[in-house]
C-alpha cells in the first residue's frame, strides 16, 4: 500500500487589503466591537466583485500557483477535490456543476476527474484524508486539494444585522476570503511523507453554529455560541482524539517530536487555549505555533495552509520539519494531521 505526501502548495488572495477599523466603520447598529483587541486581526483580504473575484477565479489562481511550485504539468493531476465552504461564480452561489470541474478547467486539467467536498472549516483537511486514502489504495498516483474560501458576505451580514459583543453573530466579524491549492501524491520516502490523518464530528454539538439565509435582509449570516463552543469539553478534543490515534500507534505527542503545530486561525486567544488544552490532555509541551490570524483573519476552511504558505514563502520552515495540522470546525468537527515536509517547502 502506497503512503502519500503533501507535494506543493499554492496560494491566492484577493488584491483589496482591508484593516479591523475599516471593516467596523460600517457596521449599521453604530456599536463598539472590539475586534482587533479580543482576536488580534488587524488586517485582512476581502474580494472586489467589480475586479471579477470570486470562488473559481481565487481558486484557479491558487492552482495554477501551486502548480508553479511542482514538478508536474496541469494534465499530470488525476483528480481535483474542491473544498470550499461555498462556491460564487460572479454574485451568483452556485450548487453544479463541480467547482472541481471548472477549477479543473480553468488550469487545463484535462486528464482530471473531480468533486467537490463540503465539510465547514474541516473542508481542506477532509479532501486530503479522502486524498490520501486514494493514493494508499492505489487508486489515484496524483491529486490536488483546492480550497477557494469566500465567505466575506457572511461578514456583510453580521455588519448589518450584529447588535454588540454578545450577539451570535459576532464571530462572523472575524472572517475573510483566500484560496489555497495543494497537491498530493505518492511518497518516494519516509522523509517525506503524510503519516496519518484523522477525522471526527461530534454532530451533538451541530447548533452551536448554523450558517444560513437572513430572516431580516437578503445576506447570508452564521449564528454561533462562541462561548459554549469555546468550552473545555469541545477544545480538548482534538487532543484528545490525537491521544487515542497515537496510544494505538504505540506512541506519544513528545516522542512524535514536531517542530511545528497550527491550529485554526480563529483569533490568537482561541489559539492559546487549543495549546493550553493539548498541552493538558498529551501532558506535554506544545511546540511553537504558526500563527497569521493578525494579517489575514480566519480564512475558513483554508487558514490552516495559508498559514504554512506564509511560513514557508518567508522561509521559516525548514525541509524535513514535521509538522502536526488541528482543524476544528462547526459541527463540531475535529482532525489532526502529522506530515514530514520536504518537496513541499522547495
Amino acid at each position: 500500500m502506497s503512503a502519500a505526501r503533501l507535494s506543493a502548495l499554492g496560494a491566492a488572495l484577493p488584491q483589496r487589503e482591508y484593516t479591523t477599523d475599516e471593516v467596523l466603520a460600517r457596521m449599521s447598529s453604530g456599536g463598539q466591537f472590539e475586534v482587533e483587541r479580543i482576536t488580534g486581526i488587524r488586517t485582512r483580504r476581502m474580494v472586489d466583485r467589480s475586479a471579477g473575484e470570486d470562488s473559481l477565479s481565487l481558486g484557479v489562481r491558487a492552482a495554477r500557483d501551486c502548480l508553479a511550485r511542482s514538478r508536474y504539468e496541469a494534465t499530470d493531476i488525476d483528480v481535483i477535490i474542491s473544498a470550499g465552504t461555498t462556491v460564487h461564480d460572479g454574485f451568483h452561489m452556485v450548487f453544479e456543476p463541480a467547482a472541481a470541474h471548472a477549477i479543473a478547467r480553468g488550469i487545463g486539467a484535462d486528464n482530471a476527474t473531480g468533486y467537490d467536498v463540503v465539510n465547514a472549516c474541516g473542508g481542506t483537511m477532509t479532501a486530503i484524508y479522502l486524498l490520501e486514502n486514494m493514493i494508499r489504495a492505489g487508486l489515484v498516483r496524483t491529486g490536488m486539494v483546492v480550497t477557494a474560501e469566500i465567505i466575506s458576505p457572511v461578514t456583510e451580514g453580521a455588519l448589518a444585522e450584529a447588535k454588540d459583543v454578545r450577539d451570535l453573530q459576532f464571530p462572523a466579524l472575524t472572517l475573510a476570503d483566500a484560496a489555497v491549492a495543494v497537491i498530493v501524491d505518492r511518497a518516494e520516502d519516509e522523509h517525506d511523507r503524510i503519516h496519518y490523518v484523522d477525522m471526527i464530528t461530534c454532530a451533538e454539538f451541530s447548533p452551536l453554529c448554523i450558517a444560513k439565509p437572513s430572516d431580516a435582509s437578503e445576506n447570508m449570516i452564521m449564528l454561533t455560541d462562541n462561548m459554549t463552543m469555546q468550552a473545555a469539553p469541545r477544545r480538548e478534543t482534538w487532543a484528545k482524539l490525537h491521544r487515542d490515534r497515537l496510544v494505538k500507534r504505540g506512541t506519544t505527542f513528545a516522542e512524535e517530536k514536531f517542530d511545528f503545530i497550527v491550529f485554526h486561525q480563529l483569533g490568537v486567544a482561541f489559539t492559546e487555549k487549543l495549546a493550553e488544552s493539548g498541552a493538558k490532555i498529551h501532558e506535554a509541551e506544545m511546540p511553537p505555533r504558526l500563527a497569521t490570524v493578525h494579517k489575514y483573519a480566519n480564512t475558513g476552511a483554508s487558514t490552516h495552509f495559508l498559514a504554512i504558505y506564509d511560513y514557508i514563502s518567508r522561509g521559516e520552515i525548514p525541509k524535513g520539519s514535521k509538522i502536526c495540522v488541528v482543524p476544528t470546525a462547526s459541527g463540531m468537527i475535529f482532525g489532526v494531521m502529522s506530515a514530514t515536509l520536504d518537496s513541499l517547502v522547495g
